[in-house]
């Protein structure tokens, strides 16, 4: 698309998403699922503290987010962390933790646990505290987990919070993975790449991910990744049918004024 001449967009972004750890062709590769949405667990960042809702749609973009400065990850790296009944509720752990050794620390104390990941013991305590505060009064004051109305929908009616506080104590590495680019070259509402200027670059479109996606980074719903792609799909290939039924009958129109029309 450069090459072309496309301005280009959006090259610093991209659809963020929690990821577990899988094999593919003996490799280790990253499996984007939501898992750290369980009721007696949360996300903590290397601080020990807490930095976004666990049910919240975006949070990939938390967990992506970047200092303005340095560019580098505020809350990476990040853990999930959380009771024995995170484990029980969550058996699928222990299937993702045979791909990959010393992927799930347990302890038998939130300070064994803090001390094993190399975190601050007191302010994971605290932190915990404070969640488990929450946890008895029905409310997360801090990340309001469970409120929006997409966090009710995955909670689907149950409730959203559960003390951690039954010993043994687990972490899981929260890591993030690209579930697809967000950057490319721009286009018009057509799909038609354009140049710097603004000018169209004729015979040339893009879609989804070859495209400056309109929304960016945020995901705004399921099918964010595969529903813009589908979208802009069918208004390039509307787009380039109607761009040659024109030149067509263009031809056509000029053959029949030549004479050159052969029935």
């Amino acid at each position: 698309m450069a090459a072309a001449g496309a301005k280009l967009d959006r090259m610093d972004q991209a659809n963020i998403y929690a990821s577990l750890p899988t094999y593919y062709e003996g490799r280790l590769q990253a499996l984007p699922v939501g898992f750290q949405a369980e009721k007696h667990a949360i996300v903590i960042d290397r601080s020990g503290k807490r930095f976004v809702s666990e049910y919240d749609f975006n949070i990939g973009e938390a967990l992506d987010r970047r200092d303005p400065v340095t560019n580098e990850p505020l809350h990476l790296p990040a853990w999930v962390i959380g009771d024995c009944r995170f484990l029980r509720h969550a058996s699928v752990f222990r299937w993702y933790a045979r791909k990959s050794s010393g992927w799930l620390v347990q302890a038998k104390s939130l300070r064994e646990l803090s001390r094993r990941l190399q975190l601050p013991e007191e302010a994971v305590t605290k932190t915990v505290q404070r969640y488990n505060q929450f946890c008895l009064k029905g409310r997360d004051v801090d990340f309001h987990r469970g409120e929006s109305a997409w966090e009710k929908f995955k909670v689907g009616g149950a409730e959203a919070l559960g003390a951690i506080e039954q010993p043994p104590f687990f972490a899981v590495p929260f890591n993030r993975s690209i579930l697809g680019t967000k950057g490319g070259a721009r286009t018009n509402a057509r799909g038609q790449v354009l140049r710097p200027d603004g000018s169209v670059i004729a015979g040339l479109h893009a879609a989804g991910l070859a495209m400056a996606n309109p929304i960016g980074t945020r995901a705004v719903g399921p099918g964010t990744t595969i529903g813009p792609n589908l979208t802009w799909g069918f208004i390039c290939a509307e787009s380039i049918l109607k761009d040659n039924f024109a030149r067509t009958n263009d031809r056509t129109s000029h053959d029949r004024r030549s004479g050159c029309l052969r029935w």
